[in-house]
């Protein structure tokens, strides 16, 4: 019986499970742009306004306070919008630096710019110490033919030496009663002083409505007279002062000041000066209504005030916001035109001066208005 070997045949069975890779599920891949530019928008409303922007505002402030002595004065500051807080020593000098951080400019990439668009102050009372020792400074107004005599003068002597010239100007034209509120600050008498402050009295003295002012040295004089007195008064501001420099000076003809409301009254209220949707960007279509502007402006007499109104629609805040930005677009857009940058302060109110019914869309676009008019000496 043969033998033999039994070859046994295994079989190697291998499973294999096959398993799908996971795959990112569709990605709407043009979203990346928008997404990019969230990103940049963000960047530009945030950290660019925020260290750039804002930080040119804090600078120009800072730089205005250290420049005008008025260490007095602390400033908060959010975006472009400063608020002015401390205790000034008086309310002109308050005022006045009000006026000097709004019209501060800074060095930017197409030259120099006003970093600051809305400017408020929350001061508290000012000194009024007749124990305090300042160097005298005074703010003489006439109104309603009242003249009103404020600051502080060097000693007892001068005080009733510019009163008595005020009460002689009682009965005069325009002049009914005199109110004497100046403060003795016991320095030593100064002369010249004393001229500067009677030329002072003489000035405002022949105005229907006007304020003369001496601060940080400096004579101002803002007026409302008739056309016959201009030249006489021109003469007397003329004359070289004894002590201190000459300030800002407008002399206003109550007949140009009437003329130029007018003038422009009539164009803007025939024909809006359009901007884009919620925007300040103006509308080229209103190029041709700014030219316009510009030359009525150029024949107008001091300071204009160039005001951004709107209707109620939206916040108050952002109302605020959008009237100053479109009054400081026509301002720009003043300059480009020939308008000398002195001549032109901007301001927004909101929605705080409706002309028209705010329920109704009609008096919605009223409302919704630029307004340029010459800035008067009862101001």
């Amino acid at each position: 019986m043969a033998t033999f070997s039994l070859l046994q045949k295994r079989t190697v069975s291998r499973r294999v499970r096959f398993r799908s890779s996971r795959r990112v599920p569709f990605m709407p891949y043009g979203f990346v742009p928008a997404f990019g530019l969230l990103v940049l928008l963000w960047i530009g409303m945030g950290p660019f306004a925020k260290y750039v922007i804002e930080q040119s505002v804090i600078r120009a402030t800072e730089h205005v306070i250290a420049t005008n002595d008025a260490g007095w004065a602390r400033a908060a500051v959010s975006g472009q919008q400063v608020w002015l807080e401390g205790q000034p020593p008086t309310q002109m000098e308050g005022e006045q630096l009000v006026a000097l951080v709004r019209a501060a400019r800074m060095p930017a990439l197409f030259g120099e710019e006003r970093p600051v668009t809305r400017v408020r102050a929350r001061y508290g009372p000012a000194i009024t110490s007749p124990t305090a020792t300042r160097k005298p400074e005074w703010t003489f107004r006439v109104s309603g033919g009242v003249m009103r005599l404020e600051g502080t003068v060097p000693d007892e002597v001068t005080r009733s030496s510019l009163a008595a010239a005020a009460e002689g100007l009682v009965d005069a034209r325009n002049i009914t009663q005199v109110d004497d509120f100046l403060t003795v600050t016991h320095v030593a008498e100064d002369t010249a002083y004393t001229q500067v402050a009677l030329k002072g009295i003489t000035a405002v003295g022949q105005c229907d409505q006007g304020v003369a002012t001496f601060l940080n040295q400096e004579f101002s004089l803002r007026c409302e007279l008739p056309n016959t007195g201009v030249t006489a008064l021109q003469q007397l501001i003329a004359q070289p002062l004894p002590i201190g420099r000459l300030g800002n000076v407008d002399i206003l003809s109550n007949e140009a000041v009437a003329t130029c409301d007018s003038s422009l009254a009539d164009l803007l209220g025939g024909t809006h000066i359009e901007f884009a949707l919620a925007s300040a960007e103006i509308d080229p279509s209103s190029n041709g209504l700014l030219q316009s502007v510009a030359d009525a402006a150029a024949t107008c007499p001091g300071t204009l005030r160039i005001e951004g109104h709107t209707d109620s629609m939206g916040s108050a805040n952002a109302n605020e916001l959008l009237g100053d930005a479109r009054a400081e677009a026509v301002r720009e857009a003043l300059i480009a035109r020939g308008i000398p940058a002195d001549r032109l302060i901007a301001e927004g109110f909101g929605a705080r001066r409706p002309i028209g019914d705010n329920t109704t869309a009609e008096g919605r676009a009223h409302n919704r208005r630029i307004e340029i008019r010459v800035v008067r000496a009862s101001d």
